[in-house]
């Protein structure tokens, strides 16, 4: 009887252990259960793809840098090929800092002051004329439309560009240039034509001030290199 009550016991002991132990793995899956809500969702789906396109970016400038290495190691004993390469790299990094001459397909931008006749109202004569301000919302336009090179009556503009207003005329990279003012932009032609025109670029307030603004495509855009000095008195270079 003894040993049949001990195996009673246990027998039963044994269902509340399992029981209890069942009880808790469902209890802890289910406080690990994360519900999102919808903002929630999609923040992390942003921030995933975010990652992914960082990520993407890295291995890409990775790649970059290590087939460069690797044709500097291949070309070791080849002085000319080293150098030709260096050249190379300087000439690309002149392009971008605007100290090269170039060419390309973009748009050519006409802005023209509105007429200003028989206008009274001093505040309604100044909304018809362009001003600095005007050329510079138009530059932010173009930059984030994807222009690669810009020139405004035949003077390149780079970053360190300053566009001052001058009475009647602008001054840019200490130039003088008065209205009308000749945009060359190098380019996604369609890209850039189709942002200016659009209803939220800066050009559709220019039109309902009366300016004119004409875009034209182009195949054969030529713009000038930075003739002025590029001067940088607080910025340094960080070591590695």
């Amino acid at each position: 009887m003894r040993n049949n009550e001990a195996n009673i016991f246990m027998f039963i002991a044994s269902i509340i252990i399992g029981i209890l132990i069942a009880m808790n793995m469902s209890f802890s899956r289910e406080s690990k259960t994360i519900f999102l809500s919808s903002k929630q969702y999609q923040d992390a789906y942003a921030y995933r793809n975010n990652l992914l396109n960082d990520i993407s970016n890295l291995i890409d400038k990775c790649n970059k840098y290590e087939n460069k290495l690797e044709k500097y190691e291949n070309n070791t004993k080849d002085t000319n090929k080293i150098t030709q390469e260096v050249e190379k790299e300087l000439n690309q990094n002149k392009e971008i800092l605007g100290l090269t001459d170039l060419k390309g397909p973009g748009i050519r931008m006409t802005l023209k002051d509105a007429n200003t006749d028989f206008v009274v109202d001093r505040y309604e004569y100044k909304l018809r004329l362009i001003h600095n301000t005007d050329i510079i919302h138009v530059i932010n336009d173009l930059i984030n439309a994807g222009a690669e090179a810009i020139a405004i009556n035949g003077i390149r503009y780079v970053p360190t560009n300053g566009i001052y207003c001058n009475g009647a005329f602008l001054r840019i990279n200490g130039i003088q240039v008065g209205a009308p003012f000749y945009i060359d932009i190098i380019g996604n032609k369609e890209s850039l034509k189709s942002y200016m025109e659009s209803e939220e670029s800066y050009t559709k307030l220019l039109m309902l001030r009366k300016i004119s603004v004409e875009i034209e495509e182009e195949d054969n855009i030529k713009i000038p290199a930075f003739n002025g000095e590029i001067k940088n008195k607080f910025i340094n270079s960080v070591s590695k």
